[in-house]
């Protein structure tokens, strides 16, 4: 090295444990607190069983309804979460885009409450497919950053663009969900079903495959 040329810092190569660790906490909390979307009525005294009825269809049953949604939903972003198994190492510019992406986990909570609450208005609808775009396309970034940044061990590499597009399956549904909330009230919380769905059929399908061969 010529006395002119300036060091050059090493790469920063950072164990993925601590990410992993820290993942593993924001999950725990989120889908505990999904359970305060559900919320205790209040009724009159003596309440008659009109009354009771109304309050389980209308009120009751919807809210658990999101609330499974959003538990089962969080429940597979955490399994999806395993594609960090693939990866050799972080650095810090992939830390920070986990932690956004923490982030946008840790508010689903809030965007579930709206849901239960106001899931008749269209801005609690909006409010909760935005949540789920932004969750989708920071995990899409995650991989393709990854990916580009030559993180993946070998074996994963042939199958890394396979993941890759797959990782556009929350953006689409998101962005459908957000249309059809201008056409069916009550329609965007229904398109989310289609997220567990198909990530246990594209499970299912590579259980087959791996048979067959």
């Amino acid at each position: 090295m010529s006395g002119n040329e300036e060091p050059v810092a090493p790469e920063l190569k950072i164990p993925k444990i601590r990410l992993e660790t820290l993942t593993d906490g924001i999950f725990a909390i989120a889908m505990t607190l999904l359970v305060l979307s559900l919320e205790v009525p209040v009724m009159p005294a003596n309440p008659t069983p009109p009354v009771i009825n109304e309050y389980i269809i209308n009120t009751l049953l919807p809210q658990i309804g999101i609330y499974i949604i959003s538990f089962t939903i969080l429940g597979g972003f955490w399994l999806n979460h395993h594609i960090f198994y693939a990866m050799k190492y972080t650095d810090l510019a992939l830390n920070w885009l986990n932690i956004f992406w923490l982030m946008s986990i840790a508010i689903v909570p809030f965007s579930t409450s709206l849901m239960s609450n106001y899931g008749q208005y269209q801005f609690a609808e909006i409010i909760f497919a935005l949540n789920m775009l932004v969750i989708g396309v920071l995990y899409y970034n995650i991989w393709h950053y990854a990916f580009k940044n030559e993180m993946i061990y070998e074996p994963v590499i042939p199958y890394a663009k396979i993941i890759k597009r797959s990782n556009l399956l929350l953006p689409v549904i998101s962005l459908i969900a957000i249309g059809i909330s201008f056409i069916i009230p009550v329609g965007t919380i229904l398109i989310f079903i289609l997220i567990p769905v198909l990530l246990n059929i594209r499970i299912f399908v590579k259980k087959r495959r791996g048979q067959s061969k």
